[in-house]
């Protein structure tokens, strides 16, 4: 084949791909259809919902030729056509037109994130709730992780005399991750557990954990200003070692049996499959973690998500003051209702971010 012969050959099958606008509008249809009713669509359906005028037989050459350019699959021969995962790459990507929320759905969201707020102490907390949140509001099954972050630095230390012998330390960090451990002393007073507290949040406020984690402790201040708190800054800074080497991803899924109201997963192995993909928690976090700074959505469809075939997952991440702590979503059939969990993620996020900021002021 010669140079121009090709060129050629390239330039007819570039101009194949361009979609008119006709096309744009009947392959949104029939992908809107879909996500609704989860039934092939007809040209016959098009023409009656959402194209009156044009003709059944311009929408079946539309059609033949949305096929042909991979956008549609038709199931059988005298059934009508389902969109493919390209097509809904398309149209997440370009034709999906997102609405805010209404009120009343404000209102809902408002109300279920309301009723968890008590369960909302900490980022594990949030991050939890979040999950179940986003199952029932939504009706799919959610995921959310919770990651840690190499600039995680600690926000304060207070220690609590709990007995004699014994004292419980409070480690809060910037993230509003709070941990809290039971250490040997003696003879720690309130007064004396409060000179603790004001010292090691001298020492050790506003490090990070992974600078912490290489610190083996100025020794000669303790000795100088703190003698007897040698052994409780032994174990304060071997908490933060550990919490800084014990750091990793939790992954919390939430709605798994949910799958199971769309007919997508009705075949019994497809859904044993699926559930089972639930189990891999390091091949989630990567899914559903957003994949640099920059982007706070990510929706990925079929073969991107990396786990499960036919199937979507579309997350956000959830951040407050700009410090990210993990990310939020759904995982459910490729036919999912996009445009609703957008604007769910979108709110939910919003009201995550408030929570903690005002955690954060307090």
């Amino acid at each position: 084949m010669s140079a121009n012969t090709l060129e050629k050959t390239l330039q007819k099958e570039r101009m194949k791909m361009i979609l008119s606008e006709r096309k744009r509008k009947i392959l949104l249809a029939v992908v809107e259809d879909y996500i609704q009713d989860a039934a092939p669509v007809s040209s016959k359906d098009i023409q009656e919902k959402y194209l009156p005028d044009c003709s059944s037989a311009t929408i079946r050459n539309e059609l033949s030729a949305l096929e042909s350019m991979g956008y549609l699959v038709q199931p059988h021969v005298s059934s009508g056509r389902i969109p493919s995962e390209k097509a809904f790459r398309l149209y997440v990507d370009e034709l999906m037109e997102t609405e805010p929320l209404t009120g009343a759905e404000t209102a809902l969201i408002d109300r279920y994130f309301e009723s968890y707020a008590d369960r909302m102490g900490s980022v594990e907390g949030v991050v939890a709730n979040v999950a179940k949140l986003i199952s029932d509001i939504t009706n799919y099954t959610s995921v959310a992780v919770k990651s840690f972050a190499k600039s995680e630095c600690i926000k304060s230390i207070t220690v609590l005399p709990i007995s004699d012998d014994s004292a419980l330390v409070v480690i809060v960090t910037d993230t509003q991750v709070l941990k809290d451990n039971v250490i040997r002393t003696e003879n720690l007073d309130d007064k004396s557990a409060s000179k603790a507290s004001e010292w090691l949040n001298r020492m050790f406020a506003g490090k990070s954990l992974d600078e912490l984690k290489n610190r083996q402790g100025p020794m000669e201040i303790v000795a100088k200003e703190f003698r007897s708190f040698r052994s409780l800054y032994e174990q304060v800074l071997n908490l933060l070692v550990r919490l800084a080497d014990h750091r990793e991803n939790e992954v919390f899924t939430e709605g798994r049996a949910k799958i199971f109201d769309y007919p997508e997963y009705s075949d019994v192995d497809r859904a044993k499959h699926f559930l089972t993909s639930l189990e891999n928690n390091n091949g989630l976090a990567e899914a559903v973690s957003q994949p640099r700074e920059g982007i706070d959505f990510s929706i990925k469809i079929g073969e991107e998500t990396g786990i499960e075939e036919g199937c979507s997952i579309v997350s956000a991440r959830l951040s407050v003051n700009e410090k990210t702590l993990g990310s939020a979503g759904v995982i459910g059939p490729v036919r999912m209702d996009y445009r609703k969990v957008i604007k769910v993620l979108e709110h939910i996020n919003t009201l995550v971010a408030k929570v903690l900021s005002d955690d954060g002021e307090e």
